[in-house]
């Protein structure tokens, strides 16, 4: 734990002497005593950990806690899933597929709300089209964003700040996922594009799969969320507000995309498996056909001509 730190923190830091700084989850020694060994166990475990991150599973007690309440746990929780000693690639696997089954039904239901909300004030695109920029993501690139050109309406009476908070707050749960999503990717080299799209969690365990572990020079999970009170008061802090908005549009336009991507790739796939092959097969056939017999008896006419 930092003991500095304005939040708590999963994660400790340890100096190897002549190696980079390395990074540990503070469970990291329970999980490996006591749970990595089944896999039962540990999917368990990391089930119950994703599950804060859904809207639509979280259980009576958690719905009692407001969304931005839950931030700073959601934060915590995903240092835990991020930095969690896995020695088996089917537990990353699974992390990996559930984000995206949480993604696939929450993601552009939380948009839309989004810009359901934002659009009676004239801060999202008319068109409501996700896949361009609109006047609060161009905002965010500034350094005030709030006082940007056009979001005079965030500063009026009539803006519930209260709602789009708790509206980014739900967005930012998503963020830490796609974040999550993103590093463990990057940290586990047998989580490539093909495996990930492929895995089923019911597939046949693979002896290849065992005794992975994190790369070691990879970037360090970002677990940060701004702060939607403003410092040393009970003002909602506009700025980073605009902040966690614009990155949950970001990082869901970039999801959104590798996903179309998966799914051509997926198609592709099909077209070239067996209906192709016989195509192939039935081409060289044809071909092979063309050259023997009939051709062979028309040299021989040639040739007694």
């Amino acid at each position: 734990m930092y003991p500095d730190a304005n939040t708590a923190s999963a994660l400790v830091t340890i100096q190897v002497p002549y190696e980079k700084v390395q990074i540990e989850c503070i469970f990291g020694q329970l999980f490996k005593d006591s749970i990595r060994s089944s896999r039962t166990h540990s999917i368990r475990v990391i089930k119950s950990l994703l599950s804060l991150f859904s809207g639509n599973e979280a259980s009576d007690k958690h719905k009692m806690v407001s969304p931005l309440d839950k931030v700073p746990m959601l934060s915590f929780t995903s240092e835990v899933i991020a930095y969690l000693p896995y020695n088996h690639l089917g537990d990353v696997l699974f992390i990996i597929h559930n984000i995206a089954g949480v993604l696939s039904l929450e993601g552009n239901e939380t948009m839309s709300r989004l810009m359901s909300f934002l659009r009676p004030y004239g801060l999202s695109n008319d068109d409501g089209d996700p896949t361009e920029e609109d006047k609060l993501e161009r905002a965010a690139l500034k350094p005030n964003p709030s006082k940007s050109k056009g979001l005079g309406a965030m500063t009026k009476k009539s803006f519930d700040a209260a709602k789009f908070a708790d509206l980014c707050a739900e967005a930012s749960a998503l963020v830490l996922l796609l974040r999550l999503s993103d590093f463990l990717r990057e940290a586990y080299s047998g989580a490539t594009h093909t495996r990930v799209l492929a895995y089923l969690p019911g597939e046949k365990e693979r002896i290849t799969d065992r005794g992975i572990s994190q790369i070691n020079n990879v970037t360090p999970f970002n677990s940060k969320i701004p702060s939607a009170i403003a410092a040393g008061s009970n003002l909602f802090d506009s700025d980073n507000l605009i902040c966690q908005y614009a990155e949950f549009r970001q990082l869901m336009r970039t999801y959104d995309s590798s996903q179309m991507v998966a799914s051509d790739e997926g198609g592709n796939q099909s077209d070239d498996s067996k209906p192709n092959g016989s195509k192939r097969k039935r081409a060289d056939s044809d071909n092979q056909s063309d050259d023997s017999k009939p051709n062979g008896s028309k040299r021989k006419r040639t040739a007694s001509d």
